[in-house]
C-alpha cells in the first residue's frame, strides 16, 4: 500500500513539471531567444506569475497522486469487504444447505415418529382386539365348564363321581386363574387399571384373604398365621379388590412353594405416620440369590423346572409388583435357599373410620324378591351357555321365565314382540352384536321398552369393552364365568329399580 502511494507521488510530480517546462520553452521560441540557461532564467524572472501558474500542475499532480492513493485504499477496502461478503455468503449458503438438510432430516424423523406412533397404536389396538377375542373364545366355554360343575355339586353323586367332580372343579379354577393372570397383566400394560379409594376394614380384609387360602394350606398341613402390630389401623382408605389380589398372590405363592411348616402374614404400621409394611413369610424351598433380581419379571420363576414341578405362569409376582407400584408403594423379597422366603410390600395407608358391616347381599336380595316374578330375555350365541343359564334359573324357582335368542337381531325381534323385565345381553354375537342391539333399544324404541334394564353377561373383561357397554346404555356388567349369586343380585336390583 505504501509503495503504491510513492509511485503515485512520483508520477504526479513528473506530470506536474511538464507544464512549466513546456511553457518556458514555448516563451523562448515565441521571443526567438537562444535555447540557453540564461534565456530560461530571463523568461522566468520576467514573468514570475507565469512560473507560479505553470508550476501549479505540479502540486495538482502531487495532490492527485494522494487522491489516487486514497482511491486505491478505498478500492482495496471494497475488495476486502467484497471478499468478506463473498466468504460469508458462501458460509451462509453452506449453512442454509445444512439447515435445509437438517429440516429435511427432521421431517423424515417426524414422519418416522408419526408412522411409529400409528404403528404402535395399531399394534395396541390389535393386541386389545386379540385379547378381547381370546377372552371371549376361552372364557365362553370355560363358563359352561365352571357353571355345570357348580350345578353338579348340588346333585346326588357317588363317592367316585364326587372325587372326579372335585378334580374337574380344581382344574377349571386353575385354568381360569391362569387366564385371568394373563388378561390382568395385559390390562395393566394397556393402562386400563383404575383404583378406588374406599374404607377397608382391616379385620375383614385379612380374614377374607386368609380364609380363601386356608383350605390350600390345610391340604398341605401348613399353619396359617396372622401377626398385627398394635399401630395397625382398624380401617384405612384403599382399593379392597387390588389389596386382596396382591395379598392372595403372595400368600398362594408362599403356600405353593412350602411343603412343611407355616406361612405368616405380618402387618407392621407406624404410630407416627401412615406407613404400613406387609410381610408374607414362609418356610419353603427359598430362592437362589442369583434369581432374586428377576423374580418379579413377567413369565419368570426362580428355576426353569419350577413350572413343571409347581405349576403356574410366573405372572402373580409380576402383577403384584405392578399393582403395588401403581398404588405408590414398593415391593421386594429376601430369601435363603432351603430355609424360606419373605415377600414384603410397603404402602402409605390413610386411617379412617371402620365401615359398617353389611348383611350378606345375596341372602338379603333373596328375602326381598321372594314374591317377585320376572320375564327375562337372554341373548347368547353359545348353546352350552344358554343351557347353563336355563338350569341356573330353574334352581331359583318357578318365578323366573326365560326366553333365549342366538344373536342380537333375534333378541330385538323377541324384545319388540314380548314384554320383558330384564335383558341379559352377550356382547360378541354373530349377525348383530350386543352393543348394536342395546343401542337400538335405547335410541329407537319408545318408553317403557326403551327403559328396560339390560345387563351385559359376557366373557369380555377388558376395561374398554366395559366402558363401551355402559356408553351404549347397559345398566350392569357381569363377566363369565359368572357367580350365580352375583347375577341373581344384579337382576333383582335392576328389576326393582324399574318398579319403584
Amino acid at each position: 500500500m505504501k509503495r503504491n502511494t510513492l509511485n503515485y507521488a512520483l508520477f504526479g510530480a513528473l506530470f506536474g513539471l511538464m507544464f512549466p517546462v513546456i511553457a518556458t520553452l514555448f516563451d523562448i521560441l515565441v521571443q526567438e531567444l537562444p535555447m540557453t540557461w540564461d534565456s530560461i532564467r530571463m523568461v522566468q524572472s520576467n514573468q514570475p506569475l507565469h512560473w507560479i501558474i505553470n508550476t501549479a500542475p505540479l502540486f495538482l499532480g502531487i495532490f492527485a497522486s494522494f487522491a489516487g492513493s486514497r482511491q486505491d485504499k478505498v478500492q482495496d477496502l471494497n475488495e476486502a469487504q467484497e471478499y468478506i461478503i463473498d466468504e460469508r455468503t458462501a458460509d451462509l449458503k453452506i449453512t442454509n444447505e445444512e439447515l435445509k438438510r437438517e429440516i429435511d432430516q427432521r421431517k423424515i424423523t417426524e414422519f418416522e415418529l408419526i408412522a411409529a406412533k400409528e404403528e404402535a397404536i395399531e399394534s395396541q389396538q390389535a393386541e386389545e382386539r386379540f385379547l378381547a377375542n381370546m377372552s371371549h373364545e376361552i372364557r365362553t366355554p370355560l363358563n359352561s365348564i365352571v357353571g355345570f360343575t357348580r350345578l353338579l355339586t348340588d346333585t346326588p353323586l357317588t363317592e367316585q363321581q364326587s372325587d372326579y367332580l372335585k378334580s374337574l372343579k380344581y382344574s377349571s379354577n386353575h385354568l381360569l386363574a391362569i387366564i385371568n393372570d394373563i388378561l390382568e397383566l395385559s390390562k395393566i400394560k394397556a393402562g386400563q387399571i383404575e383404583f378406588e379409594s374406599l374404607p377397608i376394614g382391616s379385620s375383614d380384609l385379612f380374614e377374607s384373604v386368609l380364609n380363601t387360602v386356608r383350605i390350600s394350606a390345610e391340604n398341605k398341613n401348613l399353619d396359617i398365621n396372622l401377626a398385627l402390630s398394635e399401630a395397625t389401623p382398624a380401617a384405612f382408605m384403599g382399593d379392597v379388590v387390588r389389596m386382596s389380589q396382591v395379598l392372595l398372590n403372595l400368600l398362594n405363592n408362599a403356600i405353593k412353594f412350602t411343603s412343611a411348616g407355616s406361612v405368616t402374614l405380618s402387618v407392621v404400621s407406624s404410630d407416627k405416620s401412615n406407613h404400613t409394611r406387609f410381610e408374607i413369610r414362609d418356610t419353603g424351598i427359598g430362592i437362589p440369590a442369583d434369581k432374586l433380581q428377576s423374580i418379579f419379571d413377567d413369565f419368570k420363576q426362580a428355576e426353569s423346572n419350577t413350572t413343571r414341578l409347581y405349576g403356574g405362569t410366573g405372572l402373580g409376582l409380576a402383577i403384584s409388583k405392578k399393582l403395588i407400584e401403581m398404588m405408590g408403594g414398593h415391593i421386594g423379597v429376601t430369601s435363603q435357599l432351603g430355609v424360606g422366603s419373605t415377600f414384603w410390600f410397603e404402602l402409605e395407608l390413610e386411617p379412617c373410620e371402620v365401615p359398617q358391616a353389611e348383611t350378606n347381599a345375596f341372602n338379603q336380595v333373596v328375602r326381598m324378591s321372594s314374591d317377585l316374578s320376572l320375564n327375562i330375555l337372554l341373548a347368547e350365541d353359545n348353546d352350552m351357555n344358554r343351557l347353563l343359564a336355563k338350569n341356573v334359573f330353574a334352581c331359583w324357582g318357578d318365578n323366573f321365565h326365560i326366553d333365549c335368542a342366538i344373536n342380537g337381531k333375534e333378541a330385538l325381534e323377541l324384545f319388540i314382540e314380548n314384554d320383558y323385565d330384564v335383558v341379559l345381553m352377550d356382547l360378541q354375537m354373530p349377525v348383530m352384536d350386543g352393543f348394536t342391539a342395546c343401542e337400538f333399544i335405547r335410541t329407537e324404541l319408545d318408553p317403557p321398552k326403551r327403559d328396560v334394564p339390560i345387563i351385559a353377561l359376557t366373557a369380555d373383561v377388558l376395561a374398554a369393552e366395559r366402558k363401551r357397554a355402559f356408553q351404549v346404555g347397559m345398566n350392569e356388567y357381569v363377566t363369565k364365568p359368572f357367580k350365580p349369586e352375583e347375577l341373581f343380585v344384579k337382576i333383582i336390583k335392576c328389576a326393582e329399580a324399574v318398579t319403584k
